[in-house]
């Protein structure tokens, strides 16, 4: 038994020793510098074109709504771009903008970039600037739509104006599509894919919002990260409600509604009883990621061959980042009881939102969810469902080539998949391609990033500067 005991060690210590000079040899080269400037006249052109664009307040609608600020906003994007006007054949479908660009290879299958035209409502309470102002303070442009997602809309736009003004035709079909409820998750971009596949059309690939240029993709890196997303988690919302007796406060019985909805709450918080997996995709973000950490997180993240296991039970416990994306996760957001403090309510409920894993989807989860409802006699209502998108494919040459862009634009950044925890107007698109990318080619640091949806939302000008530069590149160079 002594002999079977040391020979585990000795076993258990080679593969640490070769871990560890594993790790040694992952480490990533220094970060490059970008030695191109950005001209004045650039930062002009940018400032002054999202500017105009921030400043019409394009909330998001349903198709059946009153659509007057889209009208203006589509009047405007005629002005800022006359030759996409002028050149690409446009379709509207019920706000929802359509562009074809007829390329030099009709018979190659077409690529698509996209983003939307709406955004999320906006006050001017808290922001330092009115939150439609498009104003720039700092080199930074503030307003509201100014990161999500009307920056995306001017890098491509502006990059497929200039293209025209120099003469250049893509070397296959191109189109461009931005939607008036992404926000919402409306059917804008469903009823593009619609009158795609109504005209036999599939893709090659598709560039949508969601990744970026992000100083601190993952707290502790020594770098940025080009942060591309291959697939975005599901959604689901979910009302759990658990029925009893009501009453007087002052005779409470034990076991009340209430308390049933709160013992459930808190053992779903406290097991995370979701299936828990690293997928392939997953692997390969982290392993993208590793040489950027310092030797710790290196040499785990280097070697899952060996750590996986470890990675599995502990990251979940000290990142929410690592559980989620490994597995379903669950926050209750809303709750209902009595309406006076001395009722004991007769039908409380809590609201739950999922975002559901590839591998445990939304009946799955679903399942879960009610193994432990049933426990407390409780009830559960589906308000609302969307399985995860299917993951794109990051070994096709669509990506390798998009990789090798990055790195010639940003030769500072690090490079790795993603998986998207919230949803955007791609995910229609993967019945179309297997290359449903997201990824807008534009830097952020991470309280820009955190500015979304929030006060004082801003990006930085010379970056829009970056990002179209960045799509004249790619286009000039696909094949």
């Amino acid at each position: 038994m002594l002999y079977i005991l040391f020979g585990i060690l000795g076993v258990l210590a080679a593969l640490l020793l070769i871990a560890v000079i594993r790790t040694f040899a992952i480490k990533a080269p220094a970060p490059a510098s970008c030695a191109t400037e950005i001209t004045p006249e650039e930062l002009s052109l940018c400032a002054e074109k999202l500017g105009a664009m921030v400043r019409v307040p394009t909330v998001s609608r349903r198709e059946d709504e009153d659509l007057s600020d889209f009208a203006r906003y589509q009047e405007e994007l005629k002005r800022l771009f006359p030759l996409v006007h002028q050149s690409l054949n446009k379709t509207v479908l019920n706000g929802t903008l359509l562009y074809h660009w007829g390329g030099k290879d009709p018979t190659k299958k077409p690529i698509l970039l996209m983003g939307h035209q709406d955004v999320v409502p906006a006050s001017d309470e808290g922001w330092s600037v009115p939150a439609y102002s498009g104003r720039v303070v700092d080199g930074n442009l503030y307003g509201r739509g100014a990161l999500d997602c009307k920056s995306t809309m001017f890098v491509e736009l502006e990059a497929v104006e200039e293209l025209l003004a120099e003469g250049f035709t893509p070397p296959c079909d191109m189109y461009l599509e931005y939607s008036i409820n992404e926000e919402t998750g409306g059917d804008g971009a469903a009823s593009a894919v619609r009158y795609l596949k109504e005209k036999g059309i599939q893709l090659a690939l598709v560039i949508d919002e969601g990744g970026a240029v992000i100083d601190k993709a993952v707290e502790g890196m020594d770098r940025p990260y080009a942060v591309i997303g291959i697939m975005e988690k599901g959604y689901m919302d979910v009302k759990i409600t658990a029925r009893g007796k009501g009453g007087h406060s002052s005779t409470p019985p034990r076991n009340t509604p209430a308390a049933r909805l709160f013992a459930f709450a808190n053992e779903i918080e406290r097991r995370r009883p979701f299936k828990k997996a690293l997928l392939p995709e997953v692997k390969e973000m982290f392993a993208r990621m590793a040489p950027s950490f310092s030797f710790p997180l290196r040499l785990v993240l280097g070697n899952l061959w060996l750590f996986q296991p470890l990675v599995m039970v502990l990251m979940p416990k000290v990142s929410p980042f690592g559980e989620a994306v490994m597995a379903t996760t669950c926050c209750f957001t809303m709750m209902r009881g009595s309406d006076a403090a001395n009722v004991i309510p007769k039908e409380p409920y809590l609201v739950a939102n999922l975002r559901t894993s590839v591998q445990q989807d939304c009946e799955a989860s679903l399942a879960v969810l009610r193994k432990y409802a049933d426990k407390y006699d409780l009830e559960l209502e589906v308000l609302m469902q969307r399985d995860a998108s299917p993951v794109s494919n990051i070994h096709s040459k669509e990506y390798a080539y998009l990789t090798e862009c990055i790195a010639k634009q940003f030769p500072d950044a690090g490079i790795a998949p993603f998986v998207i925890m919230g949803g955007t107007d791609c995910r229609h698109f993967h019945a179309l391609t297997e290359n449903a990318l997201r990824f807008c080619p534009t830097r952020m640091t991470s309280a820009q990033s955190a500015s979304c949806h929030a006060v004082d939302e801003n990006v930085t000008v010379s970056t829009l500067a970056e990002g179209v530069r960045f799509f004249k590149m790619f286009l000039k160079g696909y094949e």
